[in-house]
């Protein structure tokens, strides 16, 4: 599993790398580089340990839909926060009852 993660490090080191520079040559912004390079350096992290772990055998059919879902999951709330940080929407919770 060590030496799974340390692959995973290398590669991905090497692949933000490259997306963070085509990213910044497309749109000229470093902070949306940085977003873009940032979050395809998190999913593809996860989704080359899942494939793995997947090629080793460590998964059942029904326990890889379960992660999956999960993972899906998750990674929607986050883009929805993100989203919604960047563009100034306010949680409806936090402005207080509604009249």
């Amino acid at each position: 599993m060590r030496k799974t993660i340390a692959k995973a490090v290398t590669w991905r080191l090497i692949g933000t790398a490259e997306i963070f520079a085509i990213s910044f040559w497309m749109t000229g912004h470093i902070t949306t580089a940085g977003h873009t390079a940032g979050f395809a350096a998190i999913a593809s992290f996860l989704t080359y340990i899942v494939h793995e772990l997947a090629w080793n055998g460590s998964f059942s059919r029904d326990r890889v839909a379960e992660c999956g879902a999960t993972v899906a999951l998750r990674i929607i709330g986050l883009s929805t926060q993100i989203t919604n940080r960047h563009s100034g929407v306010v949680n409806p919770s936090q402005n207080g009852p509604s009249l």
